[in-house]
């Protein structure tokens, strides 16, 4: 677990914010040799593998994107998978794939998976559930005015809680508190739930408290039983706050490539090998537009926003993107079946500029994409 950190996530114009065998060994990707980063997955590893080639990238365009990674001073890491195969994967700037790397909000695009899946287990009624249901015994006199807020507000950042998460400031000043549920809870309604986008990661938390509550599990060992475990992750962080809960908003930290792991799971609508991790309908919902929210990441037009993660466009293919503080991205295709994952230094102090260049990157892999 790690206590609440730095620097974490800002919004409003700036951010967002078919499978192989389970993986529980240390990738066998090699590091940079001399100024050229190999990215080919070494034969081997217990993730199914393919070559470019085979899955119909131009070698040419996807080399010179993973070469051109090196240029971009906050990057840490980025993973290709293509068809449920694990196609590349680079680390950078000392970096290494067995380092657990911050996501920041891609956070919330696996608490949005483990509510569907605590929907699907019957813990939780159905996204129209009151959140009074679970927390009027602790926080009864801060619920009077919340009491239309339900747990599909939480979902598509329409809670409706008075928020502002445009500095840095608004986030820290809530994740540092003695009591960051009693924090949110305290704050005045600005509008009807269920009227009006507004990002709030601390709303998101009140997810994680619900799971808890509803499940009697904390979050992270809910999610190592239902979600790592069958993916065969096995080492990940997840920052505990102060209250007590584990950071329902950001703080997750995985290995890059089991982040692409739960990249494909969103990829085949909650399916890994055989198994139906996550409900198919769950995933369906969460692909659809549910608030109008709109934003750019270079090519990246994103317009919509779905259950935790943001709905859009990118060179005509329809996308879908958990996007994280300083630039950490699970970009999903589906008509290209085509799962990216990218992550950065969210600390480096050049957020904007970075979560553009990452894209941009993220864009040159899209482009050799035959």
């Amino acid at each position: 677990m790690f206590k609440a950190v730095l620097n974490i996530f800002a919004l409003v114009l700036l951010s967002g914010c078919g499978g192989g065998s389970s993986d529980n060994t240390t990738p066998t990707i090699s590091p940079p040799t001399g100024n050229r980063v190999v990215w080919e997955v070494t034969a081997g590893n217990s993730w199914q593998s393919s070559t470019a080639e085979a899955e119909h990238f131009n070698r040419t365009t996807l080399n010179q994107a993973f070469q051109d990674g090196q240029n971009l001073a906050s990057l840490y890491a980025m993973v290709v998978v293509r068809n449920g195969l694990l196609v590349g994967e680079a680390y950078y700037h000392g970096k290494t794939g067995s380092d657990l790397l911050q996501t920041r909000s891609v956070t919330k695009t696996v608490m949005m998976l483990l509510i569907g899946k605590a929907i699907s287990q019957g813990h939780i009624q159905s996204v129209e559930q009151p959140i009074t249901d679970f927390l009027s015994d602790d926080y009864a006199t801060l619920l009077t005015d919340k009491a239309d807020i339900r747990i599909r507000h939480l979902l598509t950042m329409t809670s409706g809680i008075s928020w502002d998460e445009s500095t840095t400031a608004g986030y820290n000043n809530w994740v540092l508190s003695a009591d960051p549920t009693r924090y949110v809870l305290q704050r005045t309604m600005s509008s009807v739930a269920g009227t009006s986008f507004n990002y709030n990661s601390a709303a998101v938390h009140l997810l994680s408290v619900i799971l808890q509550k509803a499940t009697a599990m904390s979050t992270s060992d809910y999610a190592q039983q239902e979600l790592f475990d069958p993916l065969g992750i096995s080492n990940v962080g997840w920052e505990l706050l102060e209250d007590g809960y584990i950071n329902g908003g950001a703080g997750l930290t995985i290995r890059a490539r089991d982040l692409a792991k739960i990249g494909l799971l969103l990829q085949q609508q909650g399916r890994w090998q055989q198994q139906q991790l996550i409900p198919a309908n769950w995933l369906q919902l969460a692909a659809s537009p549910h608030s109008t929210a709109r934003n750019q990441l270079s090519n990246l037009n994103l317009t919509n926003y779905g259950y935790l993660w943001w709905l859009g466009n990118i060179s005509g293919q329809q996308a879908q993107l958990a996007w994280g503080f300083g630039g950490q991205f699970i970009l999903t295709l589906p008509e290209k079946n085509l799962t990216l994952v990218l992550l950065q230094n969210h600390s480096s102090g050049t957020s904007t500029q970075q979560q553009q260049q990452g894209m941009q990157l993220l864009q040159q892999v899209l482009t050799s994409a035959l």
